[in-house]
Parts: structure tokens; sequence; C-alpha cells
């Protein structure tokens, strides 16, 4: 029987969506907004450094996993969380986490929502699936 691998990541600050962070041009163009490529670079660098502690797991197209995603808001602003998993989805892939955010790989999402006054942040937990 094959163990089971786990691992928690945890990116400091507020998750911004991506979907909802989006700069639209005349010509039908869309790009994500400064902010989304400020948060999108730094949450990829903190990750990086979690990986660099060995803790960090990377997902290939062979393996499956379960994702749990935990948002601690720091205030009671209304936020859409499914827009806020995107964020992270990508986040998890172009850091290298995952090779890709497909259904296959992800069969299993959770999201929860909590809150933590001034002490926002969002906590991934990645449990491999036999």
């Amino acid at each position: 029987m094959n163990e089971q691998k786990i691992c928690t990541i945890v990116l400091t600050g507020e998750t911004p969506s991506k979907k909802n962070s989006r700069i639209n041009t005349r010509s039908g163009r869309s790009f994500p907004n400064a902010r989304y490529v400020k948060w999108h670079n730094d949450a990829v660098a903190q990750i990086c450094k979690q990986q660099m502690t060995g803790k960090v797991l990377s997902i290939g197209n062979d393996e499956q996993v379960k994702l749990s995603v935990t948002f601690y808001h720091g205030d009671l602003k209304r936020r859409d969380s499914d827009n806020q998993l995107s964020s992270i989805l990508d986040t998890l892939v172009d850091a290298g986490v995952l090779v890709d955010d497909n259904w296959r790989i992800i069969p299993q999402k959770e999201i929860f929502d909590l809150f933590d006054k001034g002490n926002p942040r969002c906590e991934i937990v990645i449990e491999t699936i036999e």
C-alpha cells in the first residue's frame, strides 16, 4: 500500500479574484490588473520559498490530489471564494506545484471561509489520492 503524501502551503494576505481583477481594453483583450499581478508574483515567491524546505509536493499528470483551501479573511467584506480558488489554482500551476489544474488531477476540492481580523491568509492542504 502506498503512503499518502500531505503538504500544507500558507500564503499571507487576502487572495484576490483573478476573474474580477481584470482590465478590459477597447480591442477586446483582457489583462489582470496590477494588484492581482503583484499578489500572484508574491504568492509564487512564497510557494517557492516553502518548496525549498522540501515540504511542498510536486504533482504530475499521473497523480491525483484532494485540495482543501481555507481562506482566512482579515475583514468582513463580501468575497467570491470560488473565484479566489481559481487564483490559487493558477498560482499553484505557475509555481510548479501542479502540472495542471484540471479535474483529472484535482477531482476533489474543498473551500472554507473563516474570519481572522487583521490576519488574512490562505492555507492550502494537498493530499495525494491513492
